[in-house]
């Protein structure tokens, strides 16, 4: 599955940069924010879901992903991976969702909380500049997020991701401003930053408040020597096993001082070290995430007569809105898909009010008129008929929308 993945990332970076004989495929594109905050201006790669919005839904709103180190494979692998989970036609175990890359300027500076002189891990000279960190969520807080908010079709519900020190200011956007995201990905994060001592803050920092419906993820490298096992290289104390000891010791803490609200779950990679967990955990990560958000509807008795859920979809998507913090509807495609079943078996009355659940849902598209149209046709009311199809046309007058409402005549 990995090597699978690891071809299709290929492909889709060779697509981006060399284009096919004929006609680019275009993942993305690139945007810019002249930040007042950072005193620079910011690059973007923000990529919107490659399917066509619901026609039920035609201004729909997308959650967001953010990704740090954006200029590199990380960027590529999440629009792999979240077009793989969310793409296509009636996949509703995922919500589509916009993918931003944030590239670097200097990913010290914007990527470490504090400041240090510490050299136990990283050469001093590249330190120079560290501590940027809270000047950069401020960026986030400030001007990016208002940015996509305004420009693309951007839903208030966001996750980041990060990898190494990205991991770590995904730690620290949860621990100090938790607001700012609903989900943090923290893959193998830098925790043995300033000789542990920042990794002792956040855990002050995160036995206070509630951190109601918020998920993190921690992915951890294997990033020791074959002489040591989980459970030995804790005791170990020198330099070289620092960075898997300072990760090993916080998911020990975060699993032993549960927060209140938080959905956690971490994930040790034996077969991938440092640079290369990135793209496995993003695909075992983002499933995790959403896992609040798949439908496992049961088409093999849903059309039997004698069912007795019809309120199954309205409940479920209840409970996904409660997890995102806004409205999500039951997606108009699908339930207009179940209606037309069930009038094909003559179950009007079912029929009926899912039909009328879209309308309620999507009132400003023409599509669920259309559809209730075509209900009260068949049933030969053709009043009825005429005056959804009226109310259709009104919306968008489809030819073949007028052609039915001509025939009525």
């Amino acid at each position: 599955m990995a090597r699978a993945i690891c071809i299709l990332l290929w492909l889709i970076s060779f697509s981006m940069a060399y284009g096919q004989v004929g006609r680019q495929i275009v993942i993305g594109v690139r945007d810019t924010v002249a930040s007042k905050v950072l005193d620079e201006k910011r690059g973007l790669l923000v990529h919107l879901p490659m399917t066509e919005p619901d026609v039920f839904s035609p201004d729909q709103k997308y959650p967001v992903i953010y990704v740090l180190d954006g200029d590199g494979s990380l960027f590529y692998s999440v629009v792999a991976i979240t077009e793989g989970l969310s793409g296509g036609s009636g996949n509703f175990m995922f919500p589509k969702m916009i993918v931003v890359g944030i590239p670097n300027t200097d990913r010290t500076r914007d990527l470490t909380p504090t400041h240090s002189t510490d050299s136990t891990v990283m050469p001093g000279f590249l330190l120079a500049n560290s501590g940027g960190g809270e000047k950069f969520l401020s960026f986030f807080q400030r001007e990016l997020i208002p940015h996509i908010e305004t420009h693309y079709p951007a839903a208030p519900y966001r996750v980041i991701i990060g990898h190494s020190f990205g991991g770590l200011t995904v730690l620290n956007a949860l621990a100090n401003h938790k607001g700012l995201f609903n989900s943090f990905v923290a893959i193998d994060p830098s925790m043995w930053w300033d000789n542990l001592r920042y990794s002792q803050a956040l855990k002050t920092t995160l036995r206070q408040g509630n951190f109601a419906n918020k998920a993190l993820y921690v992915a951890i490298a294997n990033s020791m020597e074959k002489k040591f096992t989980l459970q030995t290289v804790t005791k170990d104390q020198t330099a070289a096993t620092l960075p898997i000891r300072s990760i090993l010791d916080f998911d020990k803490f975060l699993k032993e001082n549960p927060k209140p609200g938080l959905i956690y779950r971490s994930k040790f990679y034996p077969d991938y070290d440092h640079g290369g967990v990135p793209l496995v955990a993003i695909y075992d990560a983002l499933p995790f995430v959403f896992d609040f958000f798949s439908l496992n509807f049961p088409f093999s008795t849903f059309f039997n007569p004698t069912y007795k859920d019809d309120g199954l979809l309205v409940n479920h998507y209840q409970k996904v809105s409660a997890r995102m913090g806004y409205t999500v509807s039951p997606p108009g495609e699908l339930v207009n898909a179940l209606a037309h079943q069930l009038m094909d078996t003559r179950q009007f009355d079912r029929a009926y009010k899912l039909l009328q659940l879209n309308i309620d849902n999507y009132p400003k598209s023409y599509r669920p008129y259309s559809a209730m149209a075509e209900y009260f046709e068949l049933k030969g009311d053709k009043r009825k008929a005429r005056e959804y199809y009226l109310k259709s046309v009104e919306i968008k007058p489809l030819p073949e929308t007028k052609a039915k409402l001509n025939n009525l005549k």
